[in-house]
């Protein structure tokens, strides 16, 4: 009966560290205890079109040549990525809304943008953070999401 308590305990205990952050304070706490999140993926419509640095064939013909390959958030609420062979980095505000259960990300100089980041896809060591645009295939809107792994 005692190893199947163990085992028991041992698969919660595991399972605990991969359970997404259920609301927008827990999500922010995980997000600035990480130093650096690094880029791992880009899906276009929830389909894979850049992983682990490589670009994959999409029907789409979509290909990334400028991303954020680390972001960092602090608890002041800046938000600061470092685009790939850039010298510096772009900063953001970002803030959380409880209400809508929603991180939000903005351009700290035009006000706009429009990077989400929901609890459900926020982990002690990846998060997800997405954005709908017509920019990729117009007019029909498109759904971006970039997965980020703890560095």
């Amino acid at each position: 009966m005692k190893p199947i308590l163990f085992f028991l305990g041992v698969a919660f205990a595991l399972g605990a560290c991969q359970r997404a952050a259920s609301e927008v304070q827990e999500a922010q706490q995980r997000l600035t205890a990480v130093d650096k999140w690094q880029i791992q993926e880009i899906l276009i419509d929830e389909a894979p079109v850049f992983k682990e640095g490589k670009h994959l064939p999409h029907i789409s013909g979509v290909k990334f040549d400028v991303y954020m390959d680390w972001v960092r958030f602090t608890t002041n609420g800046a938000f600061e990525g470092h685009f790939k062979d850039s010298t510096n980095t772009k900063k953001f505000q970002w803030e959380s809304y409880a209400k809508q259960n929603v991180i939000a990300l903005r351009d700290t100089v035009a006000k706009t943008g429009g990077w989400n980041i929901y609890p459900r896809n926020v982990y002690a060591d990846a998060f997800e953070m997405e954005t709908r645009s017509s920019v990729y295939d117009p007019p029909r809107i498109t759904k971006v999401t970039l997965r980020f792994l703890k560095k």
